[in-house]
């Protein structure tokens, strides 16, 4: 069992996860990372890049089969007879166009189940903290990633934990683009060309879904 850390950080291997580690490895902070398998259609890409970054960062990384989640079905994430939704760059922050593709990407809970999970290991290993990829950016569309649900994730957290672990995000009140500038900020340069953000799995990110989208344009930013 691992000790003495600092957080564990729920890993995906796309950009908010990973700057997360990132910056935590940037306050020195102690980590171990977990990746997820929840059915998705991008998990061998996702989990191939979640290695690379938990390796290149020095720390371990755990894998954990919740594929149940996936068959629960309803997500374009983990179901191919759905269209994955693909936008261009100019509708992304059209509410009407984004709110659509958001209910068709929507797992069921996922990310409630994966922080208590998390949060589980956390307790068990006696880390103060739980990191994962919200942002605010894509909190206009998924209140699961917004600080009022992780505020109020805390708020049941202590209760549920007798460690009294936390969930953060140190990327909660940045858009994509801010977190790009931040990364690239660093003295420790961080590995763009890790990163899997797109919604399929393949050898290179389609750039056309709405994900690599946003990925793109925050590069471009």
């Amino acid at each position: 069992m691992d000790t003495a850390l600092d957080a564990i950080v729920l890993l995906s291997g796309g950009l908010d996860s990973a700057a997360n580690l990132a910056l935590a490895h940037a306050q020195g902070w102690k980590c171990a990372a977990l990746t997820v398998n929840y059915g998705q259609q991008a998990w061998e890409s996702e989990r191939r890049a979640a290695h690379a970054i938990a390796k290149y960062y020095g720390v371990s990384v755990r894998e954990l089969d919740l594929r149940f989640l996936g068959e629960l079905g309803g997500s374009a994430l983990t179901d191919a007879s759905m269209a994955l939704p693909e936008l261009a760059r100019d509708e992304l922050d059209q509410m009407p166009v984004i709110s659509k593709t958001a209910n068709a990407v929507w797992v069921p809970n996922r990310n409630g189940v994966l922080i208590h999970l998390a949060c589980a290991w956390a307790e068990a290993a006696s880390a103060p903290r739980v990191l994962i990829g919200f942002n605010r950016e894509e909190a206009a569309t998924f209140p699961d990633n917004s600080r009022a649900f992780m505020e109020s994730m805390n708020q049941t957290l202590e209760y549920s934990t007798r460690g009294r672990v936390r969930v953060e995000s140190l990327i909660v009140d940045q858009t994509k683009p801010e977190t790009v500038r931040v990364l690239r900020a660093l003295s420790h340069p961080f590995p763009f060309d890790e990163v899997w953000s797109c919604y399929r799995s393949g050898k290179r990110q389609c750039g056309r879904c709405e994900s690599c989208q946003r990925f793109l344009r925050a590069m471009a930013a």
